[in-house]
Order: C-alpha cells, then structure tokens, then sequence
C-alpha cells in the first residue's frame, strides 16, 4: 500500500494550506473590519470634537479654566474651578519648559506625523528586556487620549488614539499641539496646564519667569504627580528633576557645566495653593451665586471667567473687625471650671438657655445660637458694594444675613413715612400730636405705644422722628397714605413685598440689610436713587467684556432735592439729639468722621429680635442689623433691669466704629458734604417746637430754627406761652387689618 500512504500526507498538507489560507483571510477580513471600525470611530470622536479645537484656536479645545473673582485693587478673592487652569500661549512659557518637556517625552516632536515608529519600538524592547512599563505614546497621543478618548489600556484605544493623532497633527501645527498639550495636562496639587503649576509650586511665579531648576521640576511631575509631588515626596521630586536636566544635558540642549550646576540646586519650591489659601467668604459667595444664576454653571467652574468686583479689601476689613469686636464685648464668657456660661448682668444672657427666660420652642434646628449681625456698605455716588459681612463666622454658617435673611427693619423703615410725607407737603418744622390713639378691632382693640411708654403731645416731625415715636409715625403714616408710603418706599430700593396695612410705618415687612442701604441712598445724594452691584466688570477667558459697570449708575431721582435735604436735615438730628446720639458717646465729641456730616436712623423690633441702624455720610451708607437666627430669641442682658439691647445700644456702636475707622487717616479738609436744596425751594422760622408757631419771647428754650417749603412757614405766634390754646385732640385713625392686629409692635425703638 505504498500508494496510500504518500496520498494521505499530500491531503494532510493540503487540508492545512486550506485552512491556513481561510484563517489567513478571515483574520485579514475581520482585522480590516476591526480597523475600519476603530478608524469609524476615531474619525467621528474627533469629528464632535474638531468644532471645539477650531473655535478654541490656540488656547486648544476650549479647556476648562478656572473662574477668579478679584476685588477692586485687582487681587485675587476666591477661584472658582473643576479644574485650576489659566490657559496661556507659548509665547508665555519659559523656553526651558518646552525644551525640557520635548527631551522628556518625544524627543522626536518635531520630525513625526503624530505617531513614532521609534518610539513604539524602543518601549517594547524596555517592556521585554526590564519588565517595566514604557510608554510610547507621542506628545500628541497623550493630547488625543486626553481631550477625546478614556484612559483604559486596550489595542482598540491604542489604534483610536493613533488615528487620532495622525489627523490633530494634519490640522494643527507643532505649536499649535505643543500649546494645547502644555494647558491640559496635570502637574498634581490641584493645577492643570504650566500657568497654573507656576504659580501653586512657585508662589504666585508666572510661567514666563520659570528657570531652568523650577522648569525641570515641573516637567518631570506629569508623569506621577502625586509620586513626584515635592511636598509629600521632596526626594523623589528632586531625583525625578535631576533626570529631566540630565536628558536636556543628552539632547544637547544645555551644557555639562549648566546642567551640573542645576542638579546640585536645591528644589526651592513654594506651595501656593488658591483653593485653600483664598477663602471664600458672604461676599464672594454672594457674587458666586450671581454668576451662576446668569451666566450658569458651565460658565463659572469650567469657562474661566474673569470677575472684577466692587469689594474694597481694607474697608471689608474694617467691617468684619467692628461687627467681631462689639458683639464679643456683648456676649457672655465661658467658665470651663463651671461649664456655665459668666454671670454678668452687662452681657448678653446665656443663648444655649433662652428657655430659662422665655419658654419658647426653637424651631430653626441646625442654625448658631449665638447672637449673628451684618453689615454692608455700599457707595452712594455710584451704588458699589464697598463692603459685606454676613455673619459672624462663614465656615460655622454660610447663611448670608446681608442679602438672605427677611427682618422686620422697625423704626429703620420710618424715614420712608417721612420722605412721603415731605413730597406732600410737610416740613421738618411741621407738628403732630402725639398722644394716645385708639383703634377699634374686631374683637379687641390696639393703643400703639412710643418706646419710652410715654406720649409727648404736640411735637416737631424732625423731634418726631429723631425721638422715634411710634404713635407719630403711625398718625403721619394715616395722613399720607400707607399705599403712597409703600410706593415711596419701593422706589427708593425697597425690593421686597410690603403689606399695605396701618402698622407698616413700624416696619411691618421683611427685609435684608443690602436692600436697607440701597433705599437710604437718596437720602445721600439729593434724591438720587441707584441700584447697588457687586460686579464692576465680567470677562471671558479670551478678554472679551460680558458685563460692565465701571460707568456707575447715574441714578433716577425719587425725591426732589429740598425733600431729599429735609430728610437729610432730619436724620442727622438723629445723631445729634435723637436715639441715635450715642454716637457721639462712641466717637467722642464733635464729629468723628474726618469732618463728615453723618445722619441715620435706629431701629428695634418687638421685644429686641431685631436691632438696626442704617447710616450714611455723603460718602457711604452702611446698614447694620444684629439679632439672633432664630428669632424667638431676643436681645437681652442678664440683668433685669431695662435689658433689652435695641439698635442704638448694640447696633449703631458697631456702625460708628467701622465708619471712624473707615475715616480714620481721611483729610478733613478734603471732606464731602450733602447736596444742598433747590434755589429758592424753603425758607427757614424760628418757632416753638411744641406748637409749631412762631416763636415768642416766652417760648423760651422752645424756640428753635427750623425749615419750611417756601411759603409755608407758620405765620401765627406762638399762642400757647401767650395763655391761649387753640388745640383739638385727635384720636382717630383709619380701621386696622388682620395683618395689623398679628404684627403689632409694643415697642418702636431704642
């Protein structure tokens, strides 16, 4: 059978070839399927992705960059970011960090396609012959895995990155690639791209100015940045540093001498980190939340905006020294012998037991219990935000109590009663009578009471509302009409809801102390009302202007200029005479303020929740309000005596001391005044302030000097110091509401 047995291995082999020529085919139709699919693949990632890189030109495939907002000097406040960058163009790196970072990682940059064939080869053979990994890849691979691809080690993700490669290469330049790598990779510690590296390893250095040692360190932390972070792992940094210049020295791209001397250099590094050493505060929050609510998410943590404010870093300063300071001499202190807070009846009762003195439930769960203030300062003139402070602590309670909170402003709000009242026709000089007034409710009644639990009769409107007296303000209130005060009100920066009931002259609505300070600007500026803003410009990464304010509001007018200078003339007599003349205690006599003029308004809430004083000088309006969280908790001392701290007692002296510093090394000569009345507007009598009629010789320390619209001056004489009066009692007012009868105040304010 020696046929058969040379025919069987003939069939064998040819049974073989075949299948070899079908394994041969099917890998070649299969791979080449696979590769198409890959290269499909490739060609539509980077297809979605090209617009962006067009669009983005040389600052590379729109990179997320970090949002900065700057106070008004220029000075970094707080940053915003997923990722830290500031994308910059290679004209703005230092040489030695291109250099450095081409003899690192493609040493062949500037000869291949976007693939090295060398490259590849030389990493298989170090993966063969040491066992460690090598990697490959190109400066432009690493550029395509990073801005299109997952970073998962598979041939698939190879091949796409390859073919992505090849086609960044056919579209952009080398610089162009360079660039766009050196913005986007990681350098650890929370900075991407080498602007951001300059500046966290290298305090604040720009990456311009990088020199060769601190170019070679940051070159060499791509490659493990937390492994190579110079903090956590100084010796490791330093031995990485020193291969970077060594294979600058092989690639001749510095000498022996230059490199020895650089790898005998110390590190020299220096951490500046933004995230943490830049903290956020109520102002900068309050200006975060703005952006995001116009220009939205994506904007503010991936667009690097950049955000110039109106803050002034010194006056910000000043405002969160003289709120900390008066309200630490308020509270009580704490006995770690006793574990009891210090008995002491000139502080403030023990707030963790309130319920000793008023059993009441809390119901604000989770908010401090110590006593909380704010301020806020803003420019008249042009409506910037000077200064903000909303709390007392932002990391214990990121609350704003600035612009967050709704507080009943009490007496605050009585100036806008007043305003109306001047527009009317009234005058400083003009008289109400104080006295009881009774109004009818259904069931029940309400007699509003004055602080002082007195009433006063006939009295001057300018006596009326520096002594802040409740009944006045509510008959002036009658008289003018709740509606025309409320629209008065709204006009002159009152945003919030106003209910149109009798008990609003007492400050019966909610408000914040942001929109306090806004309203008292006609006040300041003759009539001129003006919207306040923290943003005095926004930019986008590229410089191009998305809002500006540097042109300041000019103002729509809300009060005529002799109303506005009525009330201004009344409101320093607040300061002068009134509730508010303890001031003049604080800041010694005669005006402490660089040689401003200053005039405001106290303000207290029922049973001392809530304490104010909104002031202002021609130059600055500061609003102020002090209170617990919760407001079932209330203003009072220890002692229990007259224990309630009103706003002249706890509010104005925080006031006063951030307005004496603010003016502390200010040239009096140099001093702002009011704006004055309109030519020929008032005319000014001497008359009795208790009968508003001209003064007689027997009116005696009655007679004072007062302002008039012109030709309305009284032309009678004084009749009561001449024997007779005239005078009728009026206890009648317009019926109050439901909101009246549950938003009565028994106290107007201190």
């Amino acid at each position: 059978m020696p046929g058969k047995s040379l025919r069987f291995p003939r069939l064998a082999l040819k049974s073989i070839l075949y299948w070899i020529a079908v394994a041969l085919v099917c890998s070649v139709f299969f791979g080449g399927g696979f590769l198409w699919r890959v290269y499909n693949d490739s060609s539509r990632a980077f297809a979605r992705a090209r617009g962006s890189l067009l669009v983005a030109g040389l600052r590379g495939h729109e990179l997320v960059a970090a949002t900065r907002i700057y106070d008004k000097n220029g000075e970094v406040l707080a940053s915003a970011f997923v990722e830290n960058r500031r994308p910059i163009t290679l004209e703005e790196m230092s040489p030695w960090v291109t250099r450095g970072i081409i003899a690192t990682e493609d040493k062949t940059f500037y000869e291949h396609s976007g693939i090295s064939l060398r490259g590849i080869l030389r990493a298989a053979w170090v993966d063969l012959t040491t066992g460690a990994v090598h990697g490959g890849s190109t400066i432009t691979q690493q550029l395509a895995r990073r801005l299109f691809l997952v970073p998962e080690q598979t041939i698939q993700r190879k091949i796409q990155e390859a073919f992505i490669a090849m086609e960044i290469e056919r579209q952009f330049s080398k610089d162009q690639i360079l660039e766009m790598y050196l913005n986007q990779i990681c350098f650890g510690a929370g900075a991407y791209g080498i602007e951001s590296a300059a500046r966290t390893f290298f305090g604040g250095t720009n990456a311009r100015e990088l020199s060769l040692t601190q170019a070679a360190m940051l070159v060499g932390l791509p490659r493990n940045p937390s492994g190579f972070n110079p903090e956590n792992n100084s010796r490791r940094c330093l031995n990485r540093r020193n291969v970077v210049i060594s294979m600058m020295e092989e690639e001749g791209l510095i000498g022996g001498r230059q490199s020895e001397q650089a790898r005998a250099a110390p590190l020299n590094y220096e951490m500046h980190r933004p995230e943490l050493t830049q903290g956020w505060d109520y102002f900068t929050e309050h200006v975060r939340k703005y952006l995001v609510s116009r220009y939205g998410w994506s904007a503010v943590y991936e667009q690097g905006l950049e955000v110039y404010t109106t803050l002034d870093p010194e006056i910000q300063r000043m405002a969160e020294a003289a709120l900390d300071s008066v309200l630490r001499a308020k509270e009580p202190n704490w006995d770690p012998e006793t574990g009891e807070f210090e008995e002491n009846p000139e502080k403030l009762r023990n707030e963790s037991s309130y319920d000793r003195w008023q059993a009441v439930e809390d119901t604000t769960d989770g908010s401090p219990d110590y006593v909380q203030g704010a301020l806020v300062a803003v420019e008249p003139s042009t409506g910037y935000v000077r200064a903000m402070v909303g709390g007392r602590d932002f990391r214990d309670s990121e609350f704003n109590r600035a612009v967050q909170s709704r507080r009943q402003p009490g007496s605050a709000f009585k100036p806008f009663v007043y305003a109306e009242a001047m527009e009317q026709g009234w005058s400083p000089g003009s008289v109400i009578l104080d006295q009881p007034v009774v109004v009818e409710l259904d069931p029940g009644e309400w007699r509003p009471r004055n602080y002082d639990r007195r009433f006063h009769g006939m009295c001057t409107l300018r006596d009326a509302l520096a002594r802040s007296y409740n009944v006045s303000a509510v008959k002036l209130g009658a008289a003018v009409g709740i509606e025309s005060v409320a629209a008065r009100a709204r006009a002159m920066g009152i945003a919030s809801r106003m209910p149109i009931v009798n008990s609003l002259p007492l400050g019966s609505c909610m408000v914040n102390p942001l929109e306090m300070a806004q309203a008292y600007i006609p006040f300041a500026t003759g009539g001129m009302a003006r919207d306040v803003t923290s943003i005095l410009r926004v930019e986008d990464r590229y410089g191009n202007v998305l809002e500006s304010n540097e042109e300041p509001d000019p103002g729509r007018r809300v009060l005529s200029r002799t109303a506005a200078y009525f009330m201004n003339s009344m409101l320093q007599s607040v300061l002068r005479g009134g509730t508010g003349v303890s001031a003049r205690w604080y800041g010694g006599i005669g005006v402490p303020y660089a040689g401003r003029e200053a005039a405001g308004k106290t303000g207290t809430t029922s049973d001392y929740a809530d304490a104010w004083f909104v002031g202002f000088t021609p130059d600055l309006v500061a609003s102020v309000w002090v209170g617990y969280d919760n407001h079932i908790v209330r203003l009072r001392l220890q002692r229990e005596w007259n224990s309630g701290q009103s706003g002249s007692s706890i509010a104005l002296p925080i006031w006063n001391s951030f307005m004496r510093k603010v003016f502390a090394d200010a040239d009096p000569e140099e001093a702002p005044a009011f704006p004055g009345p309109e030519p020929g507007a008032l005319e000014r009598a001497t008359i009795c302030r208790i009968t508003g009629q001209l003064a007689v010789a027997a009116c005696e320390g009655y007679a004072v000097e007062e302002l008039f619209w012109e030709g309305s001056a009284p032309e009678d004489y004084c009749m009561l110091h001449a024997g007779e009066s005239p005078l009728d009692a009026d206890t009648t007012i317009p019926d109050f509401t439901e909101f009246d009868r549950n938003h009565i105040y028994s106290n107007g304010d201190g």
